[in-house]
């Protein structure tokens, strides 16, 4: 194994990506993983006085579900449609991040449909 050569980043793998089968709408769409700069800016939307949970949700969904791209409005008319489907969204993502066990995964499922 070498040594990390700072020239040659642009060489390095990027993060993982993922088809995600949503059957209950006979479609798919793919997510990404986390780059490090993604999750800096998702602690600051976090922390940021003036954003609520829906904020941050907003926001993971734009960066992590890269087809279809999604924006502003088109997350506001998924919202309108079944909760469980857009929390398995939301619980594949934390997977390919690598955020908690399936039983954390459930339990994040469990608190988005209360």
């Amino acid at each position: 194994m070498d040594i990390l050569n700072i020239n040659n980043l642009g060489n390095l793998p990027t993060v993982e990506t993922k088809e995600l089968e949503i059957k209950e709408w006979d479609a798919k769409i793919v997510i990404r993983g986390l780059t490090k700069k993604m999750q800096v800016d998702l602690a600051r939307v976090s922390q940021d006085k003036n954003k609520d949970a829906f904020d941050y949700q907003k926001e993971l969904l734009k960066v992590s579900v890269i087809d279809p791209k999604l924006d502003d409005e088109s997350i506001e008319k998924l919202y309108e449609f079944d909760a469980q489907v857009i929390d398995k969204i939301f619980i594949e993502i934390s997977a390919l991040n690598g955020i908690g066990s399936e039983e954390v995964q459930t339990e994040m499922s469990e608190e988005f449909q209360e």
